[in-house]
């Protein structure tokens, strides 16, 4: 199971550490402002055997939640500024109404054959209508499909409405 988080929870999260790290920031400096000015006042010697120490942790200490606190605000900008700039587009179809399907009753009896010329090498080509005979529905070119069910593949032609077979235009190859 994939575990998937809610960006505006994980949004709510990098800022609420973005903010306890500038916290922090801010409490270490409140405690170097009392270790340099008041301490002085009531009788601190400086000595380096403390001051060295003192400043390394001091400057690890600011280094770690400035880290953290900017990795946090990267997030938190990243995650407001990346949606607004670069939305996710959305992959649509624009909606087509069906054409009105011509039924069998619709059809004339006397059916003339359309002669279709095509312009570059003067080949005529006869589209005549077809009706199929499980849907009623009248189509021009059937679908030629390969028919698998009886071991050897053999081409059928089939009606492109209801994937009814319709006539078998071939053989198959045989091996």
């Amino acid at each position: 199971m994939k575990l998937q988080w809610n960006p505006k929870i994980l949004l709510v999260v990098n800022a609420i550490g973005a903010a306890l790290a500038i916290a922090v920031a801010l409490l270490i400096f409140e405690i170097d402002g009392i270790v340099n000015v008041s301490l002085y006042g009531h009788g601190l010697q400086f000595s380096d055997e403390w001051a060295i120490p003192y400043w390394m942790f001091l400057r690890l200490a600011l280094g770690l939640v400035g880290g953290i606190a900017c990795i946090n605000v990267f997030a938190v900008v990243y995650e407001i500024l990346g949606r607004k700039i670069v939305p996710t587009p959305k992959a649509t179809m624009p909606r087509l109404s069906p054409a009105p399907a011509a039924t069998l009753k619709s059809v004339p009896k006397v059916v003339k054959e359309k002669k279709l010329v095509r312009e570059d090498d003067g080949i005529q080509i006869a589209a005549l209508p077809m009706v199929c005979n499980k849907c009623g529905k009248v189509f021009t070119q059937p679908l030629c499909m390969f028919d698998f069910k009886s071991g050897k593949p053999r081409l059928v032609n089939v009606c492109p409405y209801c994937n009814a077979i319709l006539a078998v235009t071939g053989n198959s190859r045989s091996e």
